[in-house]
């Protein structure tokens, strides 16, 4: 059994592990001449890029990810309110290059599917790690090659500017859909709740576990199930051009994956499952991904 020895730093359980280290070290050095740059020559190489809120992020969070504030990722993205950010939406990150520290369990390939870059390119900047690319160690730092936003004829396009463009595809008529569920009474409505974001609007009809939830729009089903923390049954139309529903909190789902509904045929009944104060429909509305204020699409 190998023993801790003292001196060695914790990651290392023993002298031939700590040695290894040294000797890759000492390789990084001689083979990455970025290795020798001092950290304000490196300060001279910005870069731009952008990313694409997932699920689970908050911009505090992605701030940290690429070494930058709260503060300076809200100012450029003209970002007023930083607990409006919806899934989908894209940022633009100004900062230095990104350096990776490896962690243990880190591959090439892991790395370069984290920050989506090819491991080609990671290594073409890492001399290193292209000499021996199954021997990253913990500690060493990769330098990881920005994709430069591409350039836009009036700067980049903040978030308040691209959410209001994807807002202003549903102008059109066809567009337009009708009401979820029969004779509705909005419960709680699209944005800030509880603070957080309230991506849908919450319907309530008095017949609850009676009432039946309606295709708001023409299209197929893509989802029906369960298949979402919190969401409960649930069920979502693809309306093509990136256009989707989602109808929540259900009790029974009649529909199945792949079928294709007309506007008004009866996907299932209200309920009140998964994470839900009682019986409703929570009803999103989707364009590539961000939601929207379903208010706006409902015939009045």
């Amino acid at each position: 059994m190998d023993v801790q020895q003292p001196g060695l730093a914790p990651d290392w359980k023993t002298a031939e592990e700590a040695k290894q280290a040294v000797i890759e070290e000492t390789l990084f050095d001689v083979f990455n001449p970025l290795g020798q740059l001092d950290e304000k020559s490196q300060a001279k190489r910005p870069s731009v890029f952008s990313y694409t809120v997932a699920e689970g992020d908050t911009l505090s969070e992605i701030a940290n990810r690429y070494g930058i504030t709260l503060d300076d990722l809200m100012e450029q993205n003209k970002i007023m309110n930083p607990n409006l950010v919806g899934i989908g939406m894209k940022l633009i990150v100004k900062r230095d290059e990104v350096k990776h520290v490896v962690q243990r369990g880190d591959t090439i390939e892991l790395v370069a599917k984290r920050y989506q870059v090819s491991k080609e390119k990671i290594m073409e900047l890492n001399p290193l790690a292209k000499v021996m690319p199954d021997e990253l160690f913990v500690g060493q730092v990769l330098h990881i090659p920005i994709q430069q936003a591409q350039p836009m004829a009036s700067g980049h396009v903040n978030m308040r500017r691209q959410l209001a463009q994807v807002a202003s595809r549903k102008s059109t008529g066809s567009r337009m859909m009708d009401w979820p569920i029969p004779a509705p009474t909005i419960t709680s409505n699209f944005g800030m709740r509880w603070g957080k974001m309230h991506k849908g609007v919450d319907l309530w009809n008095e017949n609850k576990s009676r009432t039946p939830i309606l295709a708001a729009k023409s299209g197929q089903v893509i989802e029906a199930g369960a298949n979402r923390a919190g969401y409960g049954y649930m069920v979502v139309i693809d309306h093509g051009g990136g256009l989707q529903t989602f109808y929540a909190h259900m009790r029974k789902i009649i529909v199945h994956v792949g079928d294709e509904v007309d506007s008004g045929d009866i996907l299932g009944y209200m309920g009140k499952s998964g994470d839900s104060t009682g019986y409703h429909l929570h009803f999103e509305v989707r364009q590539d991904d961000v939601p929207l204020n379903p208010l706006r699409y409902l015939r009045k």
